[in-house]
C-alpha cells in the first residue's frame, strides 16, 4: 500500500509519508536481521540508512515549504 501511496500520491506530502514509511520499514527490517542472525553489519547498515531517510525528508520538506507549500 505505501509504495502506491509514494508512486501515485496525489501530493508531495503523500509521497514524502509513504517514503519515508518505507524507509523506516527497511531499517527495522534491518535491525531485526541484524538481532537475528548476529551480524552486526547489517546495524551498521540500518543506522546509515536510518540517517539517510531522516536527512531526505528534511530536505523534501525544506523545498515544499520554500515553493510555498504548507505540510
Amino acid at each position: 500500500m505505501m509504495f502506491y501511496r509514494a508512486v501515485m500520491g496525489p501530493t508531495t506530502q503523500d509521497r514524502l509519508l509513504a517514503v519515508n514509511v518505507l524507509g523506516t520499514n527497511t531499517v527495522v527490517i534491518l535491525a531485526l536481521l541484524a538481532a537475528g542472525l548476529d551480524e552486526p553489519w547489517f546495524l551498521d547498515i540500518a543506522l546509515i540508512y536510518a540517517l539517510l531517510n531522516f536527512l531526505m525528508a528534511v530536505a523534501i520538506s525544506k523545498f515544499t515549504v520554500e515553493r510555498g507549500g504548507v505540510l
